[in-house]
């Protein structure tokens, strides 16, 4: 085993016992890498390059799919990395399915086999939407009725994720993104901290979320 996979697997175990440092690190590991592997694939296959679309497949992925539900990788199957890959994928397949549904109002799977097949895709893609394809169905489903009064939320809790990953400190950038840049500098404070605080916590208990 490489240093590489020692320390994915340490990682891996860290998240799984529940240390509370763990899912901001992996956060910090992996976000950067699955949102450059992401941003490649809705080049390559879709010709899209919406950054928001990108983030939220791959906030999906890393933060959603495994930090919040680490017993979901089974490391006999897989390497991490490549578990995150094949996940971002099936995300970004979701997403671009909801943009064109939302934008065309077009059948949601006759959509995007239409676009593989426009392109000529690889039997891989095919067979990574096959196997999202119920997933996607029952996620969908779920989120019918409630889609409406949770994206705005969904969004601004990405780009709040996104400032802290990068290790933003500015209270006013958090400020525009929850939209209270013109309440006094103390509240705005106080208002950050007790977001900040919100997300921290919903990291930290994936292993009660598993």
């Amino acid at each position: 085993m490489s240093d590489g996979e020692q320390d994915e697997s340490a990682l891996h175990q860290r998240l799984l016992s529940g240390d509370v440092t763990a899912p901001e690190e992996a956060a910090r590991m992996y976000l950067p890498l699955i949102e450059k592997h992401v941003a490649a694939r809705a080049w390559n296959i879709y010709h899209i390059n919406d950054r928001e679309l990108i983030w939220n497949a791959t906030v999906n992925a890393v933060l959603l799919d495994y930090i919040l539900h680490p017993a979901r990788f089974d490391p006999s199957k897989s390497g991490l990395l490549g578990y995150l890959k094949r996940a971002a994928e099936r995300d970004l397949i979701n997403e671009v399915a909801k943009n064109r549904r939302q934008h065309r109002g077009e059948d949601l799977y006759g959509d995007v086999e239409e676009g593989i097949r426009g392109r000529n895709k690889p039997s891989e893609l095919a067979r990574i939407m096959r196997d999202a394809e119920q997933e996607t169905i029952s996620r969908i489903q779920r989120q019918r009725d409630t889609a409406a009064a949770t994206n705005a939320d969904d969004k601004r809790d990405s780009a709040l994720l996104r400032l802290m990953v990068d290790g933003e400190r500015s209270t006013s950038k958090f400020a525009v993104v929850l939209g209270i840049e013109a309440l006094p500098v103390a509240e705005q404070r106080h208002i950050v901290k007790q977001h900040k605080d919100r997300l921290k916590v919903q990291l930290k208990r994936s292993k009660r979320r598993v």
